[in-house]
C-alpha cells in the first residue's frame, strides 16, 4: 500500500490561548498515521472542502502557497521513499521530516512566553524569560534551529552558565530543564521523534541546597541592636525578627494588613501556595506589631484593617494587577535584603544576612527546641514534610560538623 498524504486541521489541539489550530499535512501508511505541521491558524478561515485557506483571510494567497509547496515537497520524499529500499512505515517518513524541519526555538519560546504573560503567571513568565534571554546572549543570535540543539549544544551551554556567568549547580539546573521542558513540547507538539531529543540522554544534576540561618545568639544580636524608627533599616530589622519569628515567607509578611491580625494570632492566605494559615504570635512577634500600633497611635492614626502593617509596599496588591504586584513585592524585597547587609555589619553577624534566612533560622530554631516535625511543617506551611525534614538534616549535619572539630583538637 501507497503512502496518502492530505492537508487538514486539527481541532483536538486548539490552543486555548489563541483559538488558534494547527494546519497540517497528514501521512498514512498500513493504518499507521503521522503529522507534519506547517503553520496554526484561527479554524473559522478553513475551508473543509477545499483543504486550503479561506480567501477571507488577508494572507490566504501565500498561506495557501506554502500548504502547496510542503505538500509537494513531502509527496517527493515519499515518491523517494517508494523507490528507494529504505525501510516503507510510517516511521520513515517522520524521521525525513524531522531531519529538514526548520522549526526555530526562540520562535516557539517566545510565543509560550507570551501566552504565559497572557495567562497571568507572572512569576514563570519572569523566570523563562530570563532564561531564554540567557541563552539569546550566549549564541548572540535571533534565531535557533532545534536540529542544532544536540547533547554537545547543551554541555557547551552548561559550561558557559558555570564558567562566563558563574551560576551555581542548581541554578544551571533550572535553567536546563525550563528549556528541556519547552523543547519537549515542541517535540510533541509537532509529531516529531521524542528518541531524537538530546534532553533524554541527560543527566540532570543537583547539589545539597545550603541553607543558612542565625545561630539563637546571632539572632538576639539583631533583636538587640538600636535603630531610630526613621531609618530605613528600621523596618528590615522589624520584617527580618517577624520571619524570624514566625516563618512566614517576605512576600507574605509585606502583605500583612491589620484585619490578618488578632492579637495572639495571624490569619492569612499564602500567596505562594494559596492555602489558609493560622501563626501564633510569640512575645517578641507581638511586641514588634505593637511599637507599630504605638507608632499609629503617638500619630493620632486610626488604624485601618486594610491597611498594612509594615508600610513598605507602594501599591495595595490585592487590587493591582498580578504584574504589578510581583514586581512590588519584588523590589521591596530587594530593598530589604539591601539594608539586611548593612544590619549584619552592625549587628557583627558575618554571614550574608537575607530575607531568606530569616524563615531558615525560625525552622531550625524550633527543631533545636525539639519541636514536633508536624507543627514545623503546618507553621511554615510546607504540603511535604520532605521538605521540612530538610532542616532536621541540616542540623545534624552541623552536630556531626562540631564533633569533628572536637576530635580534631585530640
Amino acid at each position: 500500500m501507497n503512502y496518502s498524504c492530505k492537508v487538514i486541521i486539527r481541532p483536538e489541539k486548539k490552543s486555548k490561548i489563541t483559538n488558534e489550530v494547527p494546519v497540517c499535512l497528514r501521512i498514512i501508511k498500513d493504518r499507521q498515521i503521522t503529522y507534519k505541521t506547517i503553520f496554526k491558524i484561527n479554524p473559522t478561515f478553513w475551508d473543509v472542502e477545499k483543504c486550503s485557506i479561506k480567501k477571507s483571510h488577508p494572507n490566504s494567497n501565500e498561506l495557501n502557497a506554502s500548504i502547496s509547496k510542503e505538500k509537494a515537497e513531502l509527496e517527493k520524499e515519499i515518491l523517494l521513499l517508494n523507490l528507494s529500499q529504505e525501510t516503507q512505515g510510517v516511521s520513515a517518513i517522520r524521521n525525513k521530516i524531522q531531519k529538514r524541519t526548520s522549526l526555530d526555538f526562540f520562535q516557539y519560546a517566545d510565543k509560550y512566553i507570551e501566552e504565559v504573560e497572557t495567562r497571568g503567571n507572572y512569576s514563570t513568565y519572569k523566570k523563562n524569560k530570563t532564561v531564554i534571554w540567557k541563552l539569546k546572549n550566549y549564541l548572540e543570535k535571533k534565531t535557533l534551529p532545534i536540529s542544532n540543539i544536540n547533547i554537545d549544544f547543551i554541555n557547551k551551554y552548561e559550561q558557559y552558565l558555570s564558567d562566563t556567568l558563574g551560576n551555581n549547580r542548581n541554578t544551571i539546573t533550572v535553567n536546563l530543564k525550563a528549556i528541556a521542558k519547552l523543547l519537549k513540547e515542541i517535540y510533541r507538539q509537532y509529531e516529531l521523534d521524542e528518541n531524537s531529543n538530546p534532553f533524554r540522554k541527560y543527566k540532570f544534576k543537583r547539589e545539597k541546597s545550603n541553607r543558612p540561618y542565625l545561630t539563637e545568639e546571632e539572632l538576639n544580636k539583631i533583636l538587640n541592636l538600636k535603630i531610630r524608627i526613621r531609618n530605613p533599616l528600621y523596618d528590615a530589622k522589624d520584617v527580618f525578627l517577624i520571619e524570624s519569628y514566625t516563618g512566614l515567607r517576605i512576600s507574605d509578611i509585606l502583605c500583612l494588613k491589620w484585619k490578618d491580625y488578632s492579637g495572639d494570632f495571624i490569619n492569612i492566605r499564602m500567596r505562594k501556595t494559596e492555602e489558609l494559615i493560622s501563626i501564633p504570635l510569640s512575645d517578641v512577634a507581638k511586641k514588634i506589631i505593637s511599637k507599630k500600633e504605638n507608632i499609629l497611635e503617638n500619630h493620632n492614626i486610626q488604624k485601618n484593617p486594610d491597611k498594612y502593617i509594615f508600610n513598605i509596599l507602594k501599591i495595595d496588591v490585592e487590587k493591582a494587577d498580578k504584574r504589578d504586584s510581583l514586581n512590588a513585592i519584588s523590589c521591596s524585597t530587594a530593598f530589604i535584603n539591601k539594608n539586611l547587609k548593612k544590619i549584619a555589619v552592625l549587628a557583627g553577624i558575618t554571614k550574608k544576612l537575607s530575607t531568606h534566612v530569616g524563615r531558615h533560622t525560625f525552622a531550625t530554631l524550633l527543631i533545636t527546641k525539639d519541636a514536633n516535625m508536624s507543627a514545623i511543617q503546618a507553621l511554615l506551611g510546607h504540603s511535604d514534610i520532605r521538605t521540612t525534614q530538610i532542616y532536621a538534616k541540616l542540623i545534624d549535619t552541623k552536630k556531626v560538623e562540631a564533633i569533628n572539630k572536637l576530635n580534631n583538637r585530640i
